[in-house]
């Protein structure tokens, strides 16, 4: 590609939150803005206002638009979003959705056929099963008003692997499909094993082996499974202890303490809220191994961190990592209490030479497959396709 073409045109990133309020899309969002525009790609974001917007977003420099939510946050309307999102959009640019289900993604349609501009979307794991049984109500109508037109006229569709691509074709779309994964910074990720900073702020921990889960704390995400497989175990008996590091969501957290209590293992399950930043990176560091026992994932960042940090993991079929168990970096199960409870037992044996083997099987796939430049690099391409300045890549799927 010339480097004329990454100067004169621009992606318009559309989504509904920008900041950590909105789980994991936003960081990746801003990570392939970021990483695109070192590459000399022109970078736009937009999308609504929410609590976190003013920490996470205003030191950005990416250039944002962001438009308060009028009426029901569930729909993300924004007229203030519209009017000036639409007052920007050229007709050069390609306008890349992420996510499902709310006004934003209308928003780039009427744009993209308004500016005759191509369109790009992301689904972001949204039209999984377990995530299209969720709000079904919500979702049919939304289906109905825009969002089915949306997707079926979209230019491309981009997949995080081959499994999201294949529940897409299940959906009924023909559209043609980018499967290109999320991306992981290399720098800082892999700390090493070093508790003593973490262990300060929470001697109690001290001599134990920590389990470190790291992400939303939602129903999807497994947890249930998780508590009863770890009583199934006597984990706490095997010097381990649960850390499960993420925001509460739908007071899940709460329902996790109590099924604790009830279990007799709450002593050893430790509720340490959100970490980002550097405190992400020192728990990262003091953990012994990962996991993750989700229902459903589009392609989850956090597993990513995870193997860039030199951890062993555990996770489900449903997190839609086969390649990081396939390298010998991670032990992948069933969902379930059944396949949990295998998983669990199976990482518990392994000695601390097994450990880090995995954990250094895990940091060598991600230097050589999810680095950000490399992933960066290969979406941009995809946008020169759809412009019509480029030809069609390999990640591309045809209807």
């Amino acid at each position: 590609m010339s480097s004329e073409t990454l100067i004169t045109r621009r992606t318009v990133h559309i989504t509904t939150s920008l900041s950590r309020c909105g789980g994991g899309i936003p960081p990746v969002i801003w990570s392939l803005a970021q990483h695109m525009q070192r590459l000399g790609r022109d970078n736009l974001v937009s999308g609504l206002v929410d609590e976190g917007f003013e920490k996470d977003c205003r030191d950005q420099v990416i250039p944002v638009i962001a438009g308060v939510v009028r009426g029901p946050r569930s729909l993300g309307y924004s007229s203030v979003l519209r009017r000036t999102l639409g007052s920007q959009i050229r007709s050069t640019d390609v306008l890349h959705t992420h996510g499902l289900w709310t006004y934003p993604g209308k928003l780039a349609f009427q744009l993209g056929r308004q500016k005759k501009c191509p369109r790009i979307v992301s689904p972001h794991g949204m039209l999984e099963p377990w995530a299209l049984n969720r709000s079904r109500w919500k979702k049919r109508v939304a289906s109905w008003l825009f969002e089915n037109q949306n997707l079926q006229t979209a230019d491309c569709l981009h997949a995080l692997c081959d499994r999201e691509a294949e529940n897409i074709r299940s959906y009924g779309l023909r559209n043609p499909i980018a499967i290109i994964p999320n991306g992981v910074d290399l720098e800082g990720t892999n700390p090493g094993r070093d508790k003593e900073k973490f262990l300060g702020d929470h001697p109690y921990l001290a001599g134990r082996q920590l389990l470190l889960f790291l992400s939303r704390v939602h129903p999807k995400k497994g947890l249930p499974d998780l508590l009863r497989a770890w009583e199934n175990i006597k984990a706490q008996d095997q010097n381990w202890s649960l850390l499960i590091v993420g925001p509460d969501e739908l007071d899940h957290e709460s329902q996790l303490r109590g099924m604790a209590e009830e279990l007799g293992i709450a002593q050893h399950i430790h509720f340490l809220g959100s970490a980002y930043g550097q405190k992400k990176l020192e728990v990262l560091s003091a953990a012994d191994a990962f996991v993750l026992p989700s229902l459903s994932e589009g392609f989850s960042v956090a597993v990513l961190e995870a193997a860039a940090a030199g951890l062993p993991v555990l996770l489900t079929q449903e997190c839609n990592f086969q390649k990081l168990s396939d390298a010998g970096a991670a032990i992948e199960v069933p969902a379930g209490l059944n396949g949990v409870t295998d998983g669990l037992t199976r990482l518990l044996q392994l000695n601390g030479d097994q450990r880090s083997s995995m954990g250094a099987r895990g940091v060598e796939l991600v230097k050589q497959s999810y680095a950000w430049p490399a992933i960066a690099t290969e979406m941009i391409r995809v946008y020169d396709w759809l412009a019509k300045s480029g030809p069609r890549p390999g990640c591309i799927q045809m209807g």
